[in-house]
């Protein structure tokens, strides 16, 4: 009788190894045709330079009467931001800000003034854009009659108090991107 003898072990591991790898394979090269690894066609892609000019306008009436510094303003872009083109930032994209200063309007005819600052806005893409701006308001200034009246009415005269500085709704502001930004643009 002959004797039959086994295959070494360092064999049998590099069989089993290759059996895995033939039932495996055909299961990676099926994923990886599934994936979208590819990067987005240069076509569909617009950069929005950083200093790039654009409108936005206001939404709430903005007093030094009633504004602190520090509270949030919420505005509007005022028409659609194109680059070669193709809207980056569409119209009527909600605008974030707040109030820079406030300070209302005072005894002997001083005026408020109010400061508003101009933060971010959000691209076609949903991406946060930066953004620069500010304005600035202020109420009139009532020291000349003020000064009139001390001279017609004495000291009661001094009681005149200026007007508070007022931002409208519908009010424009230039404003000016912060950064540079790639905007993918779906077709």
């Amino acid at each position: 009788m002959q004797k039959t003898t086994l295959p070494s072990k360092p064999f049998q591991t590099v069989v089993m190894m290759l059996v895995l790898v033939s039932f495996i394979t055909p299961g990676i090269t099926a994923l990886s045709a599934t994936r979208n690894d590819d990067p987005p066609k240069a076509e569909n892609v617009k950069v929005i330079p950083d200093g790039m000019e654009f409108s936005v306008v206001t939404i709430d009436e903005i007093t030094s009467k009633t504004a602190a510094e520090g509270d949030p303003l919420t505005f509007k872009v005022a028409e659609d931001v194109k680059v070669d083109g193709q809207i980056v930032i569409a119209k009527d994209s909600i605008v974030k800000g707040s109030v820079a200063q406030a300070k209302k309007a005072g005894m002997m005819g001083r005026g408020g003034t109010l400061g508003i600052r101009v933060e971010s806005t959000v691209t076609v893409d949903n991406q946060k854009l930066k953004l620069r701006s500010s304005k600035g308001k202020e109420g009139d200034d009532k020291t000349g009659t003020t000064v009139a009246l001390v001279v017609l009415f004495g000291p009661l005269g001094f009681l005149k108090k200026g007007k508070n500085a007022v931002i409208k709704p519908g009010t424009p502001i230039k404003v000016y991107t912060d950064e540079e930004k790639k905007v993918e643009i779906k077709g």
